[in-house]
C-alpha cells in the first residue's frame, strides 16, 4: 500500500512539473465572423466570393460555439502580418466530437481535422485541432473554417508557433498520464480491498473508476489508432453508456460504504429508484438514443448527487468517519458535475476550465478515498496480513511434518537428505542412513485394530525422537517405515547407535488402552559412498533392512560390503 502511494505521489510530481498552462496562449490579433446558417449556398466557392463577405456577422473574441448539427462557416481575418518564420499553427481547442475543415489562402482543397477517423492528426495530442499556416498570413487575408460539432462545449481559436503547440502537447500528455495511471492504481487497489477484506462493495468503486478511465481515454484520443475502437469512441451511445454505468456503480458503492440499507433506509429507497431508472436507461440506450436521453440522465444524476450529500451530512451528524471521508473526497467531483450538467442544459456557459477540472476532480476523489481506506482499514489489513502469514507458516508446518507421527514427512525428509548428501560430498565427512521397520506390524493391526497400530507408530516415533542427537533427523518414509539420518557418523558408529536405539525402544512393552504390546524393530544401516547419489544410499540401507528381516528380525544389519570392510 505504501509503495502504491509513493508511485502515485511520483506521478503527481511529474504531472505538476513546470510546463506551459493548458489554456490558450495569447493569440495573434484577428477578427472572427460567422456566416448565418440560413444562407442557401454553403459551398466554399460562394463563401469566399465577394457577395458572401457582406453576409458574415462579426463575432467578438476568439471563442466559437456551434449549435445544432449543421456545419457552420467561420471567417478568420488577420489584423496584422503573421510571420511564417515561427511555423505558425491555427489551433482550435476542445476538439472532441468536432470536425474542422480549414481553407487557407491559395488552397484548392481544405485541410480536414477530426479527433477520430481518417482525418485524425496523430502528430498532435487530442488537446486541440492543429492546422499549419506555412505561408503565414498578411494583414487582411482570411482563413475560412467549416465546423461541424456534436458538442456544446465552447472552443477557442488561436494562432501559435509550432514550438508552443508541442510544449502544450507534452504538458497535456504528462497530465493525462498522471490522471489515467492514478485512477488505474486506485481501481486496482480497490479490487485488492475487495479481495483482502472480502467486501464486494469495493469492486463497485473499481468499476466506477475504470469507467472514468475509459471515458477520459476516449476524450483524450487514446483510441485514435484503432479503427474499431475509433468507431466505438465516436458513437453517441458510448458516452451515455459509460457515464450511466459509472453512476450505477457509484450508487452501489455508496450503499455499501455508508451502510445505507441499515442506517438510512429512506435514502436507500431513493437511490434504488434512481438506480432502476438509470438501469432502464442503460439498457434502452444500447439500442436507441433520443434527444432527451442525456437531459433525462443528467436530471437523475442531480437527484443522486443531492441524495448523496444529504446521506453524508446525516452520517457525519452521527459521527461516522467514513461519511466525512466520502464527502471530503467527492465534494469537488460533485460540484464539477453540477457545473457540467448546468452548462449542457444551458443554465450557464460551458466554462473552459471544466476540461481540466473534471479529470482533476475524479483523480482527487479516487486518491482521497484511497487515503481514507488506508486510514480506516489499515489495522484490518495488517491483521489480515498477519493472519495470512500465520496460515502460511501453519501450512508449511503441516506440509513438512507427518500428521500421524510428527516426524518429517517424506518430501521434507528427502529435501533434508539431499542437503546432507551434498554437504557430505563437499566436506568429505561420513554420512549414514538407517531404515527402521516395526516387526510384524500387520499382526498388531489385525489383533488390536488400526487405531492401536497408529498409536504404536506414534510411540516409536516419539522414542526415536527422544534419542536423536542435535544433527540427526528422522522422517516417515511410508507405512510403518521410518528413515534415520546420521550426519558425521561412520558405519561402525552408526551400527552401534542404531542397536542402542532399538534396545531403548523395545526395552519395555507399549501400554495402549490397557493393553501391553511387545514391539520389536528391525534396522538396516548404510554409509554414503564417494560420489553416490542419495537414492543409492537409501537403496542400500533398505537392502540392509531386508537382511535383518531375513535373519530373524529384531536386529540391526549394515550394508554387507561396508560391514566386511569395517570388520
Amino acid at each position: 500500500m505504501a509503495r502504491a502511494l509513493r508511485i502515485v505521489v511520483w506521478l503527481l510530481a511529474c504531472a505538476l512539473a513546470p510546463w506551459p498552462a493548458l489554456g490558450a496562449q495569447p493569440a495573434v490579433p484577428f477578427e472572427l465572423a460567422l456566416l448565418p446558417a440560413d444562407v442557401p449556398d454553403q459551398s466554399y466557392q460562394f463563401v469566399r466570393s465577394p457577395q458572401a463577405q457582406t453576409l458574415f456577422h462579426a463575432v467578438p473574441g476568439a471563442s466559437i460555439l456551434v449549435r445544432g448539427r449543421q456545419a457552420r462557416w467561420w471567417r478568420l481575418t488577420a489584423l496584422r502580418d503573421i510571420d511564417p518564420g515561427g511555423s505558425p499553427q491555427l489551433v482550435m481547442s476542445h476538439p472532441f466530437l468536432k470536425r474542422l475543415e480549414v481553407w487557407r489562402p491559395g488552397d484548392s482543397l481544405g485541410v480536414r481535422r477530426s479527433l477520430y477517423g481518417p482525418d485524425s492528426d496523430l502528430s498532435h495530442s487530442a488537446l486541440s485541432h492543429v492546422v499549419p499556416l506555412p505561408q503565414g498570413l498578411r494583414a487582411g487575408e482570411s482563413v475560412y473554417l467549416r465546423i461541424r460539432s456534436s458538442s456544446n462545449v465552447v472552443s477557442t481559436l488561436s494562432i501559435e508557433p509550432l514550438a508552443a503547440v508541442y510544449a502544450r502537447d507534452g504538458a497535456y500528455n504528462r497530465m493525462r498520464t498522471f490522471f489515467l495511471t492514478a485512477l488505474g492504481v486506485v481501481a486496482l487497489l480497490s479490487i485488492g480491498f475487495s479481495i483482502s477484506l472480502r467486501q464486494r462493495g469495493y469492486s463497485y468503486l473499481a468499476a466506477t473508476l475504470l469507467t472514468q478511465v475509459i471515458t477520459l481515454a476516449i476524450e483524450g484520443g487514446d483510441f485514435r489508432a484503432n479503427p474499431w475502437l475509433s468507431a466505438i469512441a465516436t458513437d453517441r451511445r458510448t458516452a451515455i453508456l459509460l457515464n450511466t454505468a459509472a453512476v450505477l456503480a457509484s450508487v452501489r458503492f455508496l450503499r455499501f460504504f455508508l451502510d445505507l440499507p441499515a442506517t438510512q433506509p429512506r435514502v436507500t429507497r431513493v437511490l434504488d429508484a434512481c438506480s432502476a431508472v438509470l438501469g432502464t436507461l442503460l439498457v434502452v440506450s444500447v439500442f436507441h438514443i433520443w434527444p432527451w436521453t442525456s437531459f433525462f440522465g443528467n436530471g437523475v444524476l442531480l437527484i443522486v448527487i443531492a441524495t448523496i450529500v444529504l446521506a453524508c451530512v446525516r452520517a457525519i451528524g452521527e459521527r461516522r468517519p467514513e461519511a466525512f471521508i466520502l464527502l471530503a473526497a467527492w465534494a469537488p467531483l460533485m460540484a464539477v458535475l453540477v457545473v457540467r450538467i448546468g452548462g449542457q442544459a444551458k443554465w450557464w456557459p460551458n466554462y473552459e476550465w471544466l476540461r481540466s477540472a473534471y479529470p482533476w476532480a475524479v483523480t482527487f476523489g479516487g486518491l482521497a478515498l484511497l487515503w481514507g481506506f488506508t486510514h480506516q482499514h489499515g489495522a484490518i489489513l495488517r491483521s489480515a496480513v498477519r493472519q495470512l502469514s500465520r496460515d502460511r507458516d501453519s501450512a508449511r508446518q503441516r506440509a513438512a511434518y507427518d500428521g500421524l507421527t510428527g516426524v518429517l514427512a517424506r518430501p521434507a525428509f528427502e529435501d533434508a537428505l539431499a542437503t546432507a548428501v551434498a554437504g557430505a560430498h563437499a566436506s568429505g565427512r561420513p554420512l549414514c542412513a538407517a531404515f527402521i521397520d516395526v516387526d510384524r506390524f500387520k499382526l498388531v493391526n489385525d489383533a488390536y485394530g488400526h487405531a492401536i497400530g497408529d498409536e504404536v507408530l506414534r510411540i516409536v516415533a516419539k522414542r526415536v525422537g527422544n534419542r536423536l542427537r542435535a544433527d540427526d533427523c528422522v522422517g516417515r518414509y511410508g507405512g510403518d517405515e521410518m528413515v534415520l539420518l546420521l550426519p558425521n557418523t561412520a558405519l561402525v558408529e552408526a551400527l552401534r547407535l542404531a542397536d542402542q536405539l532399538r534396545q531403548a525402544i523395545v526395552a519395555s512393552p507399549f501400554a495402549i488402552d490397557g493393553a501391553l504390546i511387545d514391539i520389536d524393530l528391525s534396522l538396516g544401516v548404510a554409509q554414503l559412498r564417494a560420489g553416490e547419489p542419495a537414492v543409492e544410499l537409501l537403496k542400500r540401507a533398505d537392502s540392509a533392512l531386508y537382511a535383518s528381516k531375513r535373519n530373524g528380525r529384531g536386529r540391526v544389519s549394515g550394508d554387507e560390503e561396508w560391514t566386511q570392510v569395517a570388520s
